[in-house]
């Protein structure tokens, strides 16, 4: 059963949280928890969020500074006028459902938080592309955001974007925050 975004509560990381408990079918994903998140948050290196439902550490993501190359977005993405060879952007650098809580609508609820994060975050600093490297497979349900692949190499992952800019323009709200399939993503 999905569980209602107004069900979670999301909380920064910090040294009292209790990570032990989490677990996900990729040990990357654990260990990034586990063992560097919080060094990550201490170093200024990313910032990770923990999602909680009725008190269990249900899911976690993590976002960075980032940029993309002009080229490696479409032509209908972006700002002609911008003359600079990267945009600004913020990476969702790690996300992970716990294996307990996988498809009951945990990713998309953190994906969907990260995005209102970065709206938020965009009024203070310019940034108007959120990135993600995709695992292989896990491309559609980015794209259910809007995400597309970018014109990027990579090794074992899918790089993808979104012009989140574009969106909000495009359905006249510049301030509003993404909407999941469950209702507004909040803050």
């Amino acid at each position: 059963m999905k569980i209602p975004l107004n069900e979670l509560r999301f909380d920064f990381l910090s040294e009292g949280s209790d990570l032990h408990s989490f677990r996900c079918s990729d040990s990357d994903l654990n260990e990034f928890l586990h063992d560097d998140a919080l060094y990550y948050l201490q170093e200024r290196l990313a910032s990770t969020r923990l999602a909680y439902h009725q008190g269990a550490l249900v899911g976690y993501f993590a976002l960075v500074n980032d940029s993309i190359f002009a080229d490696a977005i479409t032509s209908e993405d972006g700002d002609g006028r911008f003359e600079a060879r990267r945009y600004p952007a913020i990476k969702i650098a790690k996300l992970a459902t716990h294996d307990e809580y996988t498809g009951r609508g945990i990713g998309t609820h953190m994906v969907a938080k990260a995005i209102s994060i970065v709206v938020k975050l965009s009024r203070y600093t310019g940034c108007r592309i959120i990135t993600v490297d995709s695992k292989p497979g896990r491309e559609s349900f980015y794209g259910q955001f809007g995400f597309k692949k970018a014109q990027a190499k990579a090794r074992n992952t899918i790089p993808m974007y979104f012009d989140y800019h574009k969106y909000l323009a495009g359905i006249g709200r510049p301030e509003q925050p993404i909407s999941t399939p469950d209702g507004p993503s909040g803050t």
